[in-house]
């Protein structure tokens, strides 16, 4: 191929807060067919400069920043970087929070533990214009569209402020620490928990805290 037909290199922008994980991503995108220009950001503020900057083709999201939790900001950068294919890479569940991300303007959502392959197959897929899930969310978001997902699963559908509050309760934060955190008063936040006991079907404090570690996984280490 002449110098002047090589594809312009893809502008990558990884978003997360971990140095092991960007030097991941950054392993297993030498084995996209397109050579790729990859900046990093660890935390929100610096990865919207970025793309108010310079536009990027991809980014690449952790959803969990440190104490930012990144799907509220979905929109922002999207705001920031209209054309721009957003796919979420994260430890966080995919049946909880694949679809929110989707709604809230990602393209994809691939869990951190897949395979270097299923990564290198979501990034085509979002950059082709489709929509990357699992083939057990895809299932489960078909079942949702034929109104077939069960009450169950109805019942436990969460706002995008109800899941930064089961995070930081996962997290083992206090009403008082949330509610500073969030910007909000102790009684909203309060509020919010007790839907979230209703939800989760959850009798006390304790036992919140317990499910919250057991659908969100122990975010304190």
């Amino acid at each position: 191929m002449h110098p002047a037909d090589s594809p312009l290199p893809l502008d990558v922008l990884v978003i997360d807060d971990h140095d092991v994980v960007r030097l991941g991503v950054r392993h297993v995108l030498g084995d996209l067919e397109r050579p790729c220009t990859i900046r990093e950001a660890d935390n929100l503020r610096d990865a919207l400069a970025a793309l108010r900057a310079r536009p990027a083709d991809l980014v690449m999201l952790d959803l969990g920043l440190g104490d930012e939790f990144a799907l509220a900001s979905l929109p922002r950068l999207r705001d920031a970087a209209p054309a721009v294919r957003i796919l979420v890479l994260s430890s966080m569940p995919e049946g909880m929070y694949a679809e929110r991300c989707l709604r809230a303007g990602a393209d994809g959502f691939v869990a951190k533990s897949a395979l270097g392959a299923e990564l290198l197959d979501a990034v085509r897929s979002v950059l082709d214009g489709q929509i990357w899930v699992s083939t057990a969310q895809r299932d489960a978001l078909l079942r949702r569209a034929a109104g077939r997902a069960g009450a169950e699963l109805a019942q436990r559908e969460f706002s995008v402020r109800e899941l930064e509050v089961l995070r930081l309760v996962a997290a083992g934060r206090s009403t008082r620490e949330i509610a500073e955190q969030l910007n909000r008063s102790v009684k909203t936040i309060e509020t919010h928990k007790q839907s979230l006991k209703v939800k989760l079907d959850a009798d006390t404090p304790a036992m919140l805290v317990r499910k919250a570690i057991a659908y969100l996984g122990d975010e304190r280490g």
